[in-house]
């Protein structure tokens, strides 16, 4: 993969650490810019997306893999928290962490080793997680950081009034009808949808300028995203058959890092951000060497 693919990465996360550095932006400044993007771009990010993917019955088992990854690594986080006695702070975190895979992150990936036709699977794939963040994520943020656990349905009545859930409902109905949106709102929503990787890679910087390991914590949780999701993902490619791209796109996904989605939720439900940003970057390290290895040996091997 070039190198220059990488390169806005860095220098938008080097600018965060800058902010923080000279004294320009502090811990305030990326909560606001967290719920900026929760509130604001990503929906707009998810309506772009989702409207307009082509919905066929031959790519339904690709939405429905993103989303069974992710519950399942949901599923060992909550059991693995329950057993180590985690506080309810520490539990949201590693569960945020461990559930929430980065399609962001790997789509550059996929579109530069396999190509474009390839991407639009991997951007199926993430289809289910974006269902997941939009719905599971988000109640499991409200649930743990509530100082008063909300009830189920509490929460529930909190995730269907978020702007990311009726984002994700308006595109899924324009999607499955072919309904394309007017030009007007398109023209709006671009720019907004367009900012939000900057945005977030430069919230991260703000917040990584302070990351410290308190505990085991994070590592726990990439333990817990990337080895369990890539165990998890070639269950599913024996499951349903999948060969070729398809099977190497389920794998990369499985295994991906720890998604953006996860530090925003954290934020936004008064987490421990700094804790939720260290997994996340240890995650993306360890993604620039693993993510590049599985797509080698994808198109090696299968």
């Amino acid at each position: 993969m070039p190198l220059e693919s990488l390169l806005p990465i860095l220098v938008y996360f080097l600018t965060g650490i800058v902010l923080r550095r000279s004294g320009m932006a502090s811990g305030s400044e990326a909560a606001f810019l967290f719920r900026f993007i929760l509130y604001v771009t990503l929906p707009a990010l998810v309506f772009q997306t989702i409207s307009g993917t082509t919905l066929t019955r031959d790519f339904i088992l690709l939405p429905v893999t993103g989303l069974a990854i992710n519950l399942v690594c949901l599923s060992a986080a909550i059991a693995y928290a329950r057993a180590a006695r985690l506080s309810t702070r520490a539990t949201g975190v590693l569960v945020l962490g461990a559930a929430i895979t980065n399609g962001v992150f790997i789509f550059t990936f996929v579109l530069m080793g396999l190509g474009p036709e390839a991407l639009a699977e991997a951007i199926l794939v993430d289809l289910g997680n974006a269902v997941f963040v939009a719905t599971i994520a988000y109640s499991a943020a409200a649930y743990f950081g509530s100082s008063q656990r909300a009830s189920v349905a509490a929460s529930l009545f909190r995730m269907l009034r978020s702007p990311l859930f009726i984002a994700l409902a308006i595109a899924l109905i324009c999607a499955l009808g072919e309904i394309k949106p007017p030009v007007l709102v398109t023209h709006v929503l671009s720019p907004l949808a367009a900012v939000t990787m900057p945005l977030t890679i430069v919230a991260l910087g703000i917040s990584f300028s302070n990351v410290t390991l308190r505990d085991p914590m994070p590592i726990r949780a990439v333990l817990l995203r990337m080895p369990l999701g890539l165990a998890v993902g070639l269950f599913f490619v024996w499951l349903f058959g999948f060969t070729g791209a398809t099977a190497t796109i389920v794998l990369i996904v499985g295994a991906s890092p720890i998604g953006f989605s996860s530090v925003t939720l954290a934020s936004v439900a008064r987490l421990d951000t700094e804790q939720a940003v260290a997994a996340l970057s240890i995650s993306v390290a360890v993604g620039l060497a693993s993510t590049t290895l599985l797509l080698w040996a994808g198109q090696r091997w299968l």
